[in-house]
């Protein structure tokens, strides 16, 4: 029968190393996370064996909490302190918390490698620098686009979940996964002090079984994308739809209200101007029963003391009256406003004239010049003209 690390697929699945929860391994039965206890030669062997003054004060620190605030200062820090120890060939770790790491490589469709370094294990020293943190490793890892680096310190916080997640029995400890819709799957593990050849060939042959995998996680993840893509864009569409429905029935809202006031306006202006003119045509009726009322008591027979006038209205039509000989001209504009009136001819501003020798009296004349006064004694004719036409 072939082991689970030849096969590297299904050996061990891991949830969210920082919750609680059950651990799913190749057979696919429950087991109870752990109660978090050091591995046999992890953390608690510092307190058992002799270290540097360094390790010490780091174990002391791990013990007390005092280490950086958050998993990405906790990255920030170790890559820092790796680089300044063993050079700048060291592997580009992510400055990531262990959750933002499995997000990216699930979602970009990446192979996960995460080193978990203990600061106070014999071995950890070697390791980092006749393997991890060589020529042949970081050339593996610019050859290989698809790998995602993590390391996590076990004498913090973060590492040490992770280490118990991952089932680290032994240190320096190396592990590669990949994501499955069930989580991450571990296709690789790498205890003790490796070769920094044997440590490029293990990863290297870890890559090559579960490539096919690898290239069916990408392209699920692509089609769950485009499919997110898709629904995103319809969704925008979809609003956008409503956005334009929203707007074009607020236009027609405000142009039903602009309508409905302009017709109020409209209404309000006609109910105005119809009142104005009731009231004008009552005043010109008054006006015109004053004007007539000054007409009574003229003469009815001519004589010395008359003056008898013939007027010729603008569209021919002609009357005539008796008028006294002492009359002004108002008592003949009252006559023939009356007349105008009578006749419903809209004439408002008007003169009357003779004809030879042409003389004209209009509304801004002296209209207390009597008609014996301006010659029209004993007859004449006069003209009434309208001034507006």
């Amino acid at each position: 029968m072939m082991d689970d690390e030849a096969t590297g697929l299904r050996r061990r699945v891991i949830g969210n190393p920082d919750e609680d929860g059950p651990i799913v391994g190749s057979t696919g039965v429950e087991q109870r996370r752990p109660v978090a206890a050091p591995a046999a030669d992890g953390p608690p062997a510092a307190a058992r064996s002799t270290s540097t003054r360094s390790s010490a004060a780091s174990w002391l620190t791990w013990l007390l909490g005092g280490e950086p605030a958050t998993p990405e200062s906790m990255a920030i820090d170790l890559h820092n302190r790796l680089k300044r120890e063993y050079g700048d060939l060291c592997p580009d770790f992510v400055h990531l918390s262990f959750r933002e790491a499995t997000t990216i490589a699930k979602n970009e469709g990446k192979f996960l490698v995460i080193y978990l370094h203990s600061e106070v294990h014999q071995d950890t020293h070697a390791f980092c620098k006749n393997s991890l943190c060589t020529d042949e490793v970081v050339a593996f890892t610019l050859a290989h686009d698809n790998i995602l680096f993590w390391a996590g310190s076990v004498l913090q916080a973060e590492g040490y979940s992770v280490a118990l997640s991952l089932g680290a029995a032994s240190f320096p400890f190396l592990s590669m996964v990949i994501s499955t819709p069930r989580g991450l799957n571990i296709i690789e593990k790498v205890h003790g002090n490796l070769p920094k050849d044997q440590l490029v060939a293990r990863l290297g042959a870890a890559i090559a079984r579960n490539q096919q995998h690898l290239v069916a996680v990408r392209a699920q993840e692509q089609f769950r994308t485009e499919a997110q893509v898709l629904r995103e864009q319809q969704d925008l569409e979809y609003q956008e739809s409503l956005e334009a429905d929203r707007r074009k029935a607020e236009e027609e809202m405000l142009r039903q209200e602009r309508e409905e006031a302009e017709a109020r306006q409209l209404s309000m202006r006609l109910q105005e101007e119809a009142e104005a003119a009731r009231r004008e045509a009552a005043e010109r009726e008054a006006a015109v029963a004053a004007k007539r009322q000054r007409l009574d008591g003229g003469p009815t027979v001519k004589g010395k003391d008359t003056a008898f006038i013939r007027f010729q209205l603008h569209n021919g039509a002609k009357v005539e009256r008796l008028f006294w000989a002492q009359d002004t001209f108002e008592t003949i504009r009252a006559f023939v406003d009356v007349t105008l009136f009578d006749r419903d001819i809209p004439i408002v501003r008007y003169e009357v004239a003779t004809n030879f020798p042409r003389k004209s009296w209009g509304p801004d004349d002296d209209q207390t010049i009597t008609l014996h006064a301006a010659g029209l004694t004993p007859q004449s004719l006069l003209y009434v003209q309208d001034l507006d036409s």
